[in-house]
């Protein structure tokens, strides 16, 4: 079980790894990320953006969802531990990562 999900994990970093040598730039503002239920991993996205982010947890369950500005957007399904969430946007930075302690 360990090694199969360093493989994951692996190649996980392999693909993500190059876009985040693009982030450069500081954004006036990134999405937040926070615990929601059971489960959800909640992204509340700053006034006039949209992002589109992805998630994945230990058991490598992955989702996704792509959120507008207002109110806030969940990404569900996840098991209870650490969430990795990557976010892709039209201003800089561009990108965002980020991780939450899922309940």
């Amino acid at each position: 079980m360990k090694k199969k999900i360093a493989v994951r994990t692996a190649i996980a970093s392999a693909v993500i790894a190059p876009a985040m040598v693009f982030a450069g730039g500081t954004a006036a503002a990134v999405p937040a990320l926070s615990a929601g239920a059971s489960g959800e991993v909640v992204v509340t996205v700053p006034a006039g953006e949209n992002w589109t982010c992805f998630g994945f947890d230990s058991g490598f369950n992955f989702k996704t969802g792509a959120f507008g500005p207002g109110p806030a957007g969940k990404l569900s399904g996840f098991v209870k531990g650490n969430a990795t969430v990557f976010c892709f946007g039209g201003t800089a930075p561009f990108f965002f990562t980020g991780s939450v302690a899922v309940k």
